[in-house]
């Protein structure tokens, strides 16, 4: 975890952006963008199956019902179109998130994936919501 508390003060020193720790290890930050707008991101260490450690970055887009199964569909339709990440549930929230290894990240691949998760998750916020709600 030392490694991992390490490379975000660094990052947050690079971008100065503030990164706030939360119980159980996981940070939370939130992006703002030029055009007023801003997204929510929480960044978590967990080990993936083989015993890796993985950051994770998960930013919520819009909380769903089952009224939206034609949104459902149309995201997971997207999915095949994003550079890096991928749409989710967790809960009852539909979420941008993307996975990497720690082991030999570079500042600049974790800087990249943190800003294009915030950056896709708000641009589908907006599409979906109309208003800036992360």
């Amino acid at each position: 975890m030392e490694i991992f508390d390490g490379f975000i003060s660094a990052v947050a020193s690079e971008l100065k952006i503030p990164f706030h720790k939360g119980k159980g290890g996981h940070y939370t930050t939130t992006l703002e963008f030029d055009n007023g707008r801003s997204q929510d991101m929480e960044i978590s260490l967990r080990n993936d199956e083989s015993g890796d450690r993985v950051i994770n970055f998960l930013s919520v887009v819009v909380r769903l019902d089952r009224e939206n199964m034609e949104l459902y569909r149309n995201c997971l339709r997207m999915n095949m179109e994003f550079d890096y990440g991928s749409l989710a549930l967790r809960g009852n929230d539909l979420v941008m998130y993307n996975s990497i290894l720690l082991n030999g990240c570079e500042p600049m691949r974790f800087i990249k994936s943190l800003i294009y998760i915030a950056a896709k998750a708000d641009e589908l916020e907006e599409m979906f919501v109309k208003e800036d709600v992360n």
